[in-house]
């Protein structure tokens, strides 16, 4: 699902994942998408890493934050845009 991607200087770099919701949430909470790379049929969300990734991203599978519906739902339509259209 995730899969981080360490910078040779051992700084935060990127880190990618599989999961069209996971991605947008973290849209709607300010992550930068760097890239979208194509892997087969399916494509790999690229976002620039922060030191609290690991609790973000335990947040969302854990329901233990929220954001925005409106904000989530403007994310879901620019996501789906950006990979037909990638």
């Amino acid at each position: 699902m995730l899969a981080p991607t360490d910078s040779q200087s051992g700084s935060l770099g990127a880190f990618e994942t599989h999961d069209f919701y996971l991605a947008c949430y973290l849209r709607c909470t300010g992550y930068e998408l760097i890239d979208l790379r194509p892997e087969g049929r399916r494509r790999v969300f690229i976002f620039r890493d922060r030191p609290t990734r690991r609790q973000d991203v335990i947040s969302f599978f854990g329901e233990s934050d929220s954001v925005h519906a409106l904000s989530f739902a403007a994310a879901i339509k620019d996501m789906k845009a950006l990979l037909h259209n990638a």
